[in-house]
């Protein structure tokens, strides 16, 4: 629709792959650990996703990644996971710790699951685990999240 889309609340934004069944339960496993509700959520693959990267000066979306977008900053595949891991409630915030793994390794066991990921967990049009309030949390404006 080509409005600005930076959420007004900077509450961090996780755009993943809206058909890809690891990813949607990554989401999930974020919603059930984030009862205030701080984060949200947007399919790669929508135009709020799309809009909001041509904003920042991104590349369009890679659906090999996910993207965490907190304010005006944006991460990347593994700086993203362990930022978004750094940010959950004990124990998993201690994750969070892997980035003292050296990136370039770091990001070669992410670009390996993520290449097979769908393969190895499936894909999926629909996100039918999320209740209502859940789905309330997805900037992409549907039920699909895409």
């Amino acid at each position: 629709n080509g409005e600005v889309v930076y959420h007004q609340d900077e509450s961090p934004i996780l755009l993943i792959d809206g058909e890809c069944v690891l990813c949607n339960r990554m989401a999930q496993f974020v919603i059930r650990r984030d009862p205030a509700g701080r984060f949200h959520f947007a399919a790669l693959q929508s135009e709020y996703a799309k809009n909001l990267l041509r904003e920042a000066g991104q590349p369009p979306p890679d659906l090999e990644t996910f993207v965490l977008v907190q304010g005006r900053d944006i991460f990347h595949r593994s700086e993203a996971a362990f930022r978004l891991l750094g940010m959950m409630p004990f124990p998993w915030r201690l994750a969070g710790l892997g980035f003292w793994i050296p990136r370039r390794l770091r990001d070669w066991g992410y670009d390996l699951v993520a290449r097979n990921r769908r393969r190895l967990f499936g894909a999926t049009p629909l996100c039918g685990l999320l209740t209502p309030e859940e789905r309330a949390r997805f900037l992409s404006g549907s039920d699909r999240l895409s």
